[in-house]
């Protein structure tokens, strides 16, 4: 039997995204009863269980994962050829799905976001914090951010940026173990470093003339996520690394002291993935293009 209802493949993809009933049909503003009711429709059109559903729970089958995939595609290819046939409006609607580092929370991406969404009333933006891979198509994501350029050519990549961190400690800190004077100064230090799948052996330290400098650094504390370097270093445990707009803030704020100023730490260059085909959509487009603003604002750029 074919699928004649497209709103049943709505309704499914939702559910899969806001993972449950109620909430899934609080965005497409329809009763649980009229969800469970498309639902069943769907799967006795398919015959076969898309979600596992209890009172309490809910999971989606493997047939279902495999399904919501494809369905994703499907309604994205929908939605990119009514946006082309649609004339064009100054009201920019509809949801767009983002994924972001865990660090843009501490960088205060929400702050950015509040000033951005109150701009644009008719937009939403269903954020996710990750530092993990996400496979855009098959989990129904816009924009996620990813370090160099993409390889995949499913995926066009626009350049956001590079985040030019900058060395910081407390005033506690640096009274006990005293100021450094030169970037190799930092090897005798406590230094935060990040730790992914290896602890960070080494900062390339970036002087006033453009050399970089490649520092090796030790230190008691090993950090996976940026907020937490960030607490580690208003705590007084040693010198981390912090964007620049970041830093003026805790600056200001008596929470933290610029180490070395003129000197900064390089990083590899921000890129949104964005699904082939979807990068001309007004409301993607116009979130991928802020964000990249907000990207050159944590440098201190306008």
């Amino acid at each position: 039997m074919d699928i004649d209802h497209i709103e049943d493949l709505q309704v499914f993809t939702q559910v899969v995204d806001c993972g449950t009933l109620a909430a899934a049909g609080r965005v497409l503003n329809l009763s649980p009863t009229l969800m469970s009711r498309r639902l069943a429709r769907l799967e006795n059109t398919l015959g076969v269980r898309l979600l596992e559903r209890t009172t309490r729970s809910l999971h989606v089958t493997d047939e279902g994962r495999t399904f919501y995939a494809r369905c994703r595609r499907i309604l994205m290819e929908l939605e990119l050829a009514q946006e082309e046939l649609r004339p064009n409006s100054k009201v920019i609607s509809g949801i767009v799905r983002l994924v972001v580092p865990t660090s843009m929370l501490a960088y205060g991406i929400m702050n950015a976001l509040s000033s951005f969404l109150s701009t644009h009333p008719a937009l939403t933006v269903q954020i996710s914090l990750s530092d993990e891979s996400v496979n855009l198509l098959a989990e129904g994501w816009d924009i996620a951010t990813h370090i160099g350029a993409p390889s995949d050519s499913t995926h066009i990549g626009k350049r956001l940026g590079s985040i030019s961190p900058r060395l910081a400690a407390t005033a506690e800190y640096l009274a006990r173990e005293g100021i450094p004077e030169s970037p190799l100064d930092l090897s005798k230090h406590q230094c935060v470093r990040f730790y992914s799948t290896q602890p960070q052996e080494y900062w390339p330290v970036i002087d006033k003339e453009g050399v970089t400098i490649r520092v090796p650094i030790g230190g008691q504390l090993l950090c996976h996520d940026v907020i937490s370097i960030y607490t580690a270093m208003c705590a007084g445990i040693g010198i981390g690394l912090i964007p620049k707009a970041a830093l003026d803030k805790a600056k200001n704020e008596g929470k933290l002291i610029e180490v070395l100023p003129g000197y900064r730490v390089d990083s590899n260059t921000l890129y949104a993935l964005i699904p082939a085909g979807r990068q001309t959509v007004p409301r993607i487009k116009l979130v991928a293009d802020w964000l990249a603003k907000f990207i050159s604002s944590l440098n201190g750029e306008d």
